[in-house]
């Protein structure tokens, strides 16, 4: 298998667009924010082979997309300061989540 595609088991996490044809390397952080969010553990081991602690971290900090719940979770596993990860202010939860409210 290609490095720049993603492996069958990690497929159905990707339900918005055809999994087979997505060029990782083109996408990493569509990539990580979706294995964060959802991912089980060989997904999670995957993307931890895949792409660099630093990559993942930039992703869980920057993100807008992760849920409270999996920021929360993610932030204690990669030792990440929860002042330095966006979706945990409370000014983005203000701003972003007025209308859905998940």
């Amino acid at each position: 298998m290609s490095e720049d595609r993603l492996p069958e088991f990690t497929h159905r996490y990707f339900w918005d667009i055809d999994p087979a044809e997505l060029d990782v390397g083109e996408y990493p952080r569509y990539v990580i924010e979706r294995l964060l969010e959802y991912g089980d553990l060989p997904s999670v081991r995957w993307m931890e082979r895949r792409f660099s602690r630093e990559e993942i971290v930039e992703v869980l900090k920057s993100s807008r997309a992760l849920s409270r719940k999996s920021a929360n979770f993610w932030l204690g596993v990669l030792n990440v300061p929860r002042e330095e990860v966006r979706c945990m202010s409370r000014v983005f939860q203000q701003k972003y989540r007025q209308i859905w409210n998940w």
